[in-house]
């Protein structure tokens, strides 16, 4: 990586190479064209269900971008910093003047891009199929499309917070988790309150309130039936996960300050 001049943010010079390094990764081609080819599925499988073609494809179209965006995530961003300190890269990057907030900031921002882009690939694809299904849009679908932006924004702070301290394995599986639990920690909750138990109770709420409550991102269910959206949901929802984001890369940058990063 070359130096950053003296008028260049150190993080963006991070976030642009980071983003060049993954153009070159395989896998976001193969994560796009299986994308496509579920998203094409539905299309196909639309007319089996009579009366459904529509729900169907919006449905599984806005969850293929959602999902597929969370395991691009997973895919690419698990391995990224012990690749780079493996082969000796990471102790010259983090010479002056990129500081480590700056590699943080950096790879958080080159990954999110990156993924954010092929997602936008995936929307477009999404976009014709109901083009030529002609199904009819309706803004929550926009809505949606925005939130899973979010929540991947939400995910990619919660992989490098892992990143910074376990291996890529253990990172790659901690982040699974913490998606899982985070959609169905309210759930869990719930269930918790009625069931009972003190301790059962105790672990759901703690659960509840640490993990990012992925849930609110989830606006499927409206885009399908066309339901209005509560007043200022977006908005809440957006400060929420931008909060989240910036505390989980607050606590990244707090850990990776103190990490022995020699080859």
């Amino acid at each position: 990586m070359q130096r950053p001049t003296k008028t260049s943010i150190p993080a963006l010079t991070v976030a642009r190479y980071t983003i060049k390094g993954y153009v070159k990764e395989r896998v976001l081609l193969v994560v796009l064209v299986f994308a496509f080819l579920l998203m094409v599925s539905s299309y196909v499988l639309a007319p089996l269900a009579v009366g459904a073609q529509q729900k169907i494809i919006v449905d599984i179209g806005l969850a293929s971008i959602s999902v597929f965006g969370v395991l691009l995530v997973v895919l690419i961003a698990a391995g990224s910093y012990s690749r780079e300190r493996e082969k000796g890269i990471l102790p010259n990057i983090l010479s002056k003047p990129i500081s480590r907030v700056d590699f943080i900031v950096g790879k958080f921002i080159g990954t999110w891009v990156t993924v954010v882009l092929v997602m936008l690939c995936m929307t477009l694809v999404y976009f014709c199929m109901m083009l030529l299904s002609r199904t009819a849009f309706n803004g929550v679908i926009f809505v949606s499309v925005l939130l899973s932006v979010l929540e991947v924004a939400v995910v990619m702070a919660v992989m490098t917070f892992f990143s910074t301290f376990t291996s890529p394995l253990l990172s790659a599986l901690f982040t699974l988790c913490v998606v899982v639990g985070g959609h169905l920690s309210g759930d869990l909750l719930e269930f918790a309150e009625h069931v009972g138990g003190t301790g059962f109770t105790a672990a759901s709420s703690i659960g509840y309130y640490v993990l990012p409550n992925l849930a609110l991102f989830n606006v499927r269910s409206e885009a399908v039936h066309g339901l209005p959206l509560m007043d200022h949901y977006v908005y809440s929802v957006s400060v929420y996960g931008l909060f989240y984001t910036l505390f989980a890369l607050f606590l990244s940058a707090l850990i990776f300050k103190r990490r022995d990063v020699a080859a």
